[in-house]
């Protein structure tokens, strides 16, 4: 039970990731880009509401997550071909979860809900890494995520090598690059090349690399311009590649699964600035698990709920 405890809980964190990672206007026609200021710096916070339920030996094991991240994004110099050249900083996680029989609540803001079940988030707070992306909202490059997590693990493990040799792989995996873009995803869309108008559509195509290989097809279509707003439709589908197999919790595990996800994005036109975004995400599937020899076959299903939005 402990074993599946900790595997659903990092199948569940990883999960709320592609939750946030997954969706990277009136006739006149819009140049949807991003028009940012040296010194412009914008708050966000992402809410995640994600139900789990897993069937494992005929059992069902229901996973309840809610998880808040608040980051600021700093812009600090502007390249001369117009790339955005911006520091991304963590200022809270928050964490509640209900799984196996077990409430566990965790707030970046709150020292009495210290938990050392979600220390590593803990330590993202305060730290931060840089991102260069196009006007067009493409992110082409990330940098400080090593030394952010260097300064991670010598706040948890201070000089105790073997838990920092420990915890060093965890972080490396819970964030590296891929993952650390996937955490923002909720304030970037690649925009369209070409102007738009309502009724313009586009698709996305994407590959999510987390503990499994994740392939997303965005689909947007331009629903209202209004003065100050250009408001988006985003439809999506997600499946696993066939086969792909990694390791979570010291198991091999391999993932067969297929959703569908919709929701609604505000975009300021005179900035290009995600101002608001709610996605409703649905995953079903199965997940199967090397356990000791014993090859475990649990089918499962994931609703969440993502909000992302601008706040002072």
């Amino acid at each position: 039970m402990t074993r599946f405890y900790r595997l659903a809980k990092t199948f569940s964190i990883v999960m709320a990731f592609v939750a946030t990672a997954t969706f990277s206007f009136a006739a006149n026609e819009v140049d949807l880009k991003f028009n940012l200021k040296k010194g412009d710096v914008t708050k966000y916070r992402t809410t995640i509401d994600q139900n789990t339920i897993q069937t494992i030996g005929g059992m069902e094991q229901k996973v309840q997550m809610n998880q808040v991240f608040e980051y600021t994004i700093d812009v600090k110099d502007i390249a001369n071909n117009g790339d955005f050249r911006t520091q991304i900083t963590y200022t809270r996680v928050a964490i509640n979860m209900v799984a196996g029989g077990m409430d566990m609540a965790f707030d970046s803001d709150d020292e009495s809900t210290a938990n050392p079940q979600f220390a590593s988030f803990g330590a993202l707070i305060g730290k931060s890494i840089n991102a260069t992306f196009t006007p067009k909202g493409k992110i082409i490059e990330l940098d400080g995520v090593d030394a952010m997590i260097e300064t991670m693990i010598n706040e948890l493990a201070g000089d105790n090598e073997a838990i920092k040799a420990q915890i060093g792989e965890n972080l490396t995996q819970s964030f590296d690059n891929e993952k650390m873009k996937q955490m923002f995803g909720g304030s970037f869309i690649e925009y369209p090349a070409k102007p738009v108008k309502v009724g313009t559509k586009w698709t996305e195509n994407l590959t999510i690399n987390n503990q499994f290989t994740l392939n997303v097809i965005n689909s947007y279509e331009v629903k209202g311009v209004d003065a100050d707003f250009v408001n988006l439709d985003v439809t999506s589908t997600l499946a696993t590649t066939p086969g792909n197999k990694s390791e979570m919790q010291g198991m091999e595990v391999s993932f067969n699964l297929f959703g569908t996800q919709s929701g609604t994005i505000k975009v300021e036109k005179k900035t290009g600035k995600v101002v608001e975004s709610t996605v409703n995400q649905n995953i079903s599937g199965n997940l199967s698990a090397d356990m000791g020899g014993q090859n475990m076959d649990i089918p499962m299903t994931v609703a969440s709920k993502s909000a992302t939005k601008i706040i002072k």
